[in-house]
């Protein structure tokens, strides 16, 4: 009879043990998933910035872009400029695009930046470089962007 109490009471101890080790790694798993999003976020930042600063550093960017805007003149090495810097964006865009897709990324801040890409697609030059270049791109995000570029047609 003892032994049996022994095994019963060591049996619940047991199960105990095992609950609490299964919430412990879910609070784990928690602040795992919170550090990810952090880290993502971060990451998909400091692409933005760097973006930022080769526009800021770079005044021809600007010109380039006023001109192609204006229908003016570009040489073929401007543009040749504009269309590795306007496909950095997309790639940019096209991560945030995933990123957002498996959860790493916030809703409300993925809508915020895609609001930027609704500007960015209004211009001719970008919407000519993403027409010829699409097809390099993730089949679910050159759907979303299209979407987008539908929308503001």
């Amino acid at each position: 009879m003892k032994i049996s109490a022994v095994n019963e009471g060591a049996s619940l101890i047991v199960n105990i043990g095992v609950i609490a080790s299964i919430v412990f790694l879910g609070l784990e798993m928690q602040q795992n998933t919170a550090m990810m999003q952090s880290q993502t976020r971060n990451s998909i930042v400091e692409n933005q910035l760097g973006l930022y600063e080769l526009a800021i550093e770079n005044a021809e960017l600007h010109d380039i872009v006023d001109r192609l805007n204006s229908n003016l003149d570009v040489e073929l090495a401007e543009l040749r400029q504009i269309d590795f810097w306007t496909l950095s964006q997309f790639r940019m865009w096209e991560n945030e695009f995933f990123q957002h897709e498996i959860g790493l990324f916030d809703s409300e801040e993925f809508e915020a930046r895609v609001n930027w890409w609704r500007f960015v697609m209004g211009f001719d030059y970008a919407l000519e470089r993403w027409e010829g270049s699409q097809e390099t791109f993730a089949p679910d995000f050159g759907v979303y962007l299209n979407k987008i570029i539908d929308e503001i047609s």
